[in-house]
């Protein structure tokens, strides 16, 4: 099985290589603060990785999440938290020469009226390599698709922030310790944590920040990851602090036993 995925690997890389392929390399999630009635540029920054010529199209969709599912992508207008018809881009189709960069510029105008706290959309990024020519042996043409995420917030409207606690794993199996949230609000926001345990003295025995930060759509679950301490057998007080990119705090306890 390894010998197989390494040759399916292999094939992959020789077929970009040989043919195109246009890769996104500027983030994937782009958010504007900005009072309606302005406008902002999201620039996204595109490579052709390949040698050969590679097409590019990209396409506006809405971005709507479920806890349990993960990312939906809709086609523009379906949600009402919907800001794709803000957005437009000078070029929707182009071919980049092998190993060509370009910036593909994308507009967006804020109406003035929108009264809403925040609103989010989606640029699909679908990269077309050439069909091989000739005939001489297999040729795998592989078009990937990213999707560019731009989130809105609205600086004169008072969002509604809300994180939920889903779950929290801390057995003896787990090589680290687990927290998932939920975003239950109406705005984008991104959250990094700290988790403090406590012996029975009420003394921090120990404390640690998250592996990584994370960014949570509206209604989106993502989990933070701790790492797991080394400490004596005992009852403890376990304090997760949690802080979004904009200030906000919020904090979970839990008892456990090690």
């Amino acid at each position: 099985m390894k010998l197989l995925l390494h040759s399916l690997a292999l094939a992959l890389s020789v077929s970009h290589g040989a043919n195109g392929q246009v890769t996104v390399q500027s983030g994937l999630a782009h958010r504007i603060e900005r009072l309606p009635g302005q406008q902002e540029i999201v620039p996204i920054k595109l490579k052709n990785i390949g040698d050969k010529p590679c097409a590019f199209h990209i396409e506006l969709a809405d971005l709507s999440s479920h806890c349990d599912s993960g990312y939906r992508y809709l086609p523009p207008g379906s949600t009402a938290e919907s800001c794709a018809s803000w957005l437009e881009a000078e070029t929707y189709d182009y071919v980049l020469r092998a190993h060509e960069e370009m910036i593909v510029k994308v507009r967006m105008r804020i109406p003035k009226g929108f009264n809403r706290s925040s609103a989010r959309a989606c640029l699909l990024v679908t990269s077309k390599p050439e069909k091989a020519a000739d005939k001489k042996g297999p040729r795998l043409n592989i078009e990937l698709r990213y999707a560019v995420n731009v989130l809105y917030r609205n600086p004169a409207v008072p969002p509604v922030v809300a994180m939920k606690a889903k779950a929290l794993a801390v057995g003896e199996e787990n090589k680290v310790w687990t927290l998932r949230y939920q975003n239950a609000g109406n705005v984008d926001r991104i959250i990094s944590s700290r988790a403090h345990l406590l012996n029975g003295r009420g003394e921090v025995v120990y404390q640690t920040e998250s592996l990584h930060a994370k960014g949570l759509i509206p209604n989106q679950c993502r989990t933070v990851q701790f790492k797991k301490p080394d400490l004596p057998a005992g009852n403890y007080q376990m304090v997760v602090v949690s802080q979004t990119d904009a200030g906000e705090k919020f904090g979970v306890t839990h008892s456990l036993k090690l």
